[in-house]
């Protein structure tokens, strides 16, 4: 039997005032026109939380702490998806959330909990229900 290589991603729910940050993707080739969460690859040799750390500055310009963030969930989606992604949380950060990446990212907005939008990817909105519910493992489409 093939043994396949998985991927290891980070997602950032960012919460504040009841509401939470999402980014819509553009000209990446992978669900453009869909919101999602911040963040992306882990790389060989980072933490978790280095690369929420990482991901968050690049994507958003923003600085959090270590401290800061909580383990939310793992989600692994089945069929040929070759990813394992790990979301953490947080609402204490320094600075004013910005697109930083304006050629991968086309709107960032706060949406209420309660309304969040339909074109989002599936992942993402997984991990913000298992949030609020105490979910910390998830699996789908197998």
């Amino acid at each position: 039997m093939e043994r396949k290589i998985f991927h290891l991603t980070v997602g950032l729910i960012i919460i504040k005032d009841n509401k939470v940050l999402l980014m819509r993707r553009c000209n990446t080739g992978y669900m453009d026109g869909m919101y999602s969460l911040v963040g992306g690859h882990v790389e060989n040799n980072e933490s978790l939380k280095n690369a929420t750390i990482r991901e968050s500055k690049e994507e958003l310009g923003i600085d959090i702490n270590e401290s800061n963030l909580r383990y939310v969930c793992m989600i692994r989606k089945g069929k040929n998806d070759f990813y394992v992604n790990v979301f953490l949380m947080t609402d204490k950060y320094l600075g004013i959330p910005k697109i930083m990446e304006k050629d991968k990212c086309d709107d960032l907005r706060w949406f209420s909990i309660d309304e969040l939008p339909t074109n989002m990817i599936v992942a993402d909105r997984r991990a913000i229900d298992n949030y609020f519910s105490g979910k910390v493992f998830d699996e789908y489409d197998f």
